[in-house]
């Protein structure tokens, strides 16, 4: 097919042709290959103002120019639209909203390594066995299909990817929705009807309910693969809203509460540990989607002899994101996410073990974040929970745990208090560090320290970081 090249030439002053000007063009063709060089060529004069606009409309769509509206093919039609889409005054301010939001996303380097792509066939998917490994040894010729132990492929469907994605969801293939379903009640009871929510195989281990596992897959199919109706049917069963209270009798029956006598009780994980702070002290950011966010984290961690990058502290909103924004290295992994058991991300985690160290504890007393948190979980209780000492120790401890503190509890709360208060009120110097950047009343700057201290007790207890 031959290729179509346009060129406008536009002299420094233009000249007339009112007295019979003669204008003398010389092509001269220096390729030595004489394939390459220009074919068939025509020239063309024009009065235009702007005669570049003529460079603008590619050669390929002369042709439809020429041809009147009415009789243009669907083709030409949309070829010319998206053209004057591309030109048009009026929707310049569009294709810079375009340009800056596609220059945003390759900022971004998102790396695509396409591997493979669908045959333009009905031909059976296949490869074949390397020898060895040896990617030019090739052995037995091998033909796309499902482990024979499995619901095998229906005939009406073909062995790709199609094919495959209706065999994950076909009602005789029960595994999808076991699986499912297992990791739904693992998120919130702790651990799965299966233990072993990472391997369903032979090496798992068995259902501790097999006829409930069987019959929550069997609902989530029949809803329509409705997550959102499954998880709303477990949540609202009388086995997830019984009391987490546990009886020293059932603790030596069922330590582990493989039968359900109560409901479920555990750390919430590393991420939501974070999450439950900020959200607690009205800081979190309710944002979603957009790059990685960098919040605090102690000096050093980035210190790697082979890499010069730094960790830039994110500002404003970005430093209160949701902790999956959060940006991940595998060699120098986020602190107070690991101490909470996050995964390194070098391989697939399903299922995270829970670890109980003081580290933790230690983490959620002093690590900036949570301090930052508990500073202003302390302005919101003086905002919101007026003058009375009780009331705001009331409105903090249920802030932080869901429910109203017991008498004792509170007795010990405003004890607590008034101990710091008194420290703060003799030691100004040290309320103004704890307080820091706070621009109110002097006179209030030792109770905002003092509620600061509380919030960050509240903040640390056990049951703050406990689904129950």
């Amino acid at each position: 097919m031959p290729i179509v090249r346009q060129a406008v030439l536009v002299p420094e002053k233009p000249f007339g042709f009112e007295h019979g000007t003669l204008l003398a063009i010389r092509l001269k063709h220096t390729m030595k290959h004489t394939s390459r060089n220009i074919g068939r060529f025509r020239l063309s004069v024009t009065t235009s103002a702007e005669p570049r606009y003529i460079a603008q409309v590619p050669a390929r769509l002369g042709p439809a120019l020429e041809v009147p509206a009415a009789a243009r093919t669907q083709k030409q039609k949309d070829d010319l639209a998206a053209l004057y889409r591309s030109l048009a005054p009026l929707l310049q301010p569009t294709r810079d909203r375009v340009a800056e939001l596609e220059k945003s996303v390759k900022g971004l380097g998102i790396v695509t390594a396409m591997v493979m792509g669908e045959r333009q066939s009905f031909e059976r998917p296949y490869t074949y066995l390397r020898i060895r490994g040896s990617f030019l040894s090739k052995g037995d010729k091998v033909y796309a299909g499902v482990p024979s132990v499995l619901y095998p492929l229906p005939e009406s469907q073909l062995p790709n990817r199609f094919g495959l994605a209706y065999w994950l969801v076909d009602e005789n293939n029960p595994l999808t929705a076991r699986v499912s379903v297992n990791r739904y009640w693992e998120a919130f009871f702790g651990h799965g009807i299966v233990e072993t929510s990472e391997d369903f195989g032979t090496q798992g281990e068995r259902p501790a309910h097999p006829e409930l596992l069987d019959w929550l897959a069997t609902e989530f199919m029949r809803q329509g693969w409705s997550m959102k109706a499954i998880k709303r049917l477990i949540v609202t069963s009388s086995t997830y809203r019984q009391s987490s209270r546990v009886t020293p009798e059932l603790v030596e029956r069922d330590p582990y509460n493989r039968l359900l006598a109560r409901g479920p009780r555990f750390r919430i994980e590393a991420e939501m540990v974070r999450d439950n702070a900020l959200a607690t002290s009205g800081l979190l950011s309710t944002k979603i989607g957009g790059p990685s966010v960098f919040p605090y984290q102690p000096e050093g961690v980035w210190d790697r002899p082979y890499s010069e990058e730094k960790w830039a502290l994110s500002e404003g909103e970005d430093r209160y994101r949701r902790g999956i924004y959060t940006f991940i290295r595998r060699t120098s992994p986020y602190p107070s996410l690991t101490t909470f058991d996050a995964p390194s991300r070098e391989f697939c985690t399903v299922r995270r073990v829970r670890t109980n160290t003081p580290l933790q504890a230690l983490t959620t007393l002093n690590d900036p974040v949570f301090f930052e948190a508990a500073q202003a979980l302390a302005k919101r209780i003086m905002a919101d929970a007026g003058p009375e000492e009780s009331a705001r120790a009331v409105y903090g401890f249920r802030r932080c745990v869901a429910r109203r503190p017991t008498p004792e509890e509170l007795d010990r709360i405003l004890v607590f208090y008034r101990a710091e208060l008194a420290r703060f009120q003799k030691d100004a110097k040290a309320a103004s560090e704890v307080v820091k950047g706070y621009s109110g009343p002097s006179t209030d700057a030792p109770q905002l320290a003092a509620w600061a201290i509380v919030s960050n007790v509240l903040l640390n207890m056990d049951e703050t970081v406990t689904k129950e």
